[in-house]
């Protein structure tokens, strides 16, 4: 399956938009969200297939590239689905329920399993300073060029998994992600995986967004 078809981004692609918006867009303000209440961390670590479902959204995003990535160390809660949310990664998908507020911690030891790549597990809180600091809106505003800033917002950005959803049958799951690397950088996305002879592959996409 066509990773641009499904996903719509590569990191190429990604930064080339970014690049686009912040010429377009340096007068917004930056604007940041608080989290209201502190999730669960579990005590089980993630097993084997979750980290393959993980793996299988990381590829399909870096789509073989090099680069490296700044991975929030624990996950995020299953995204709410309201009624803003696009009701076709679910539909006829009979949905496990969860534990409502858990996550998990990511393993310096789960890395290897993420992918080929080079992985550095950051704490959020602190990785957003380093994302506020690095904005590509603010770094063309000192005088460095569209491409350097939003390279350089990029490589300070912050990846952030949700938890993984399955429905009741373990044949399909969902998982969010963001990528933030700038008030006006960033993107975002919900994707259905489905298991077809013991293989995870991307079926659906909705809820995409990008700043």
């Amino acid at each position: 399956m066509d990773w641009n078809e499904v996903f719509g981004w590569s990191q190429k692609g990604f930064i080339a938009c970014c690049a686009l918006t912040v010429q377009l867009s340096l007068s917004l303000a930056v604007g940041q969200e608080a989290r209201n209440s502190r999730p669960i961390v579990s005590d089980q670590p993630l097993d084997a297939e979750q980290l393959v479902i993980y793996r299988t959204l990381l590829v399909s995003w870096f789509q073989g590239e090099k680069a490296a990535i700044n991975l929030a160390i624990q996950t995020d809660s299953i995204p709410a689905q309201d009624d803003s949310f696009d009701k076709k990664c679910v539909r006829g998908l009979s949905l496990e329920t969860g534990a409502a507020g858990k996550v998990h911690r990511i393993r310096p030891e789960d890395t290897a399993r993420l992918g080929p790549f080079e992985i550095r597990l950051v704490d959020p809180e602190a990785q957003k300073k380093e994302v506020s600091k690095n904005d590509p809106g603010k770094a063309v505003r000192e005088g460095h060029s569209v491409d350097d800033a939003v390279r350089s917002g990029f490589a300070h950005g912050l990846l952030t998994l949700s938890e993984i959803q399955f429905d009741k049958s373990h044949t399909h799951a969902l998982v969010s992600f963001s990528f933030v690397c700038g008030g006006l950088c960033g993107n975002g996305t919900t994707i259905l995986l489905e298991k077809r002879e013991g293989v995870w592959t991307q079926k659906a996409q909705c809820g995409e967004w990008v700043s």
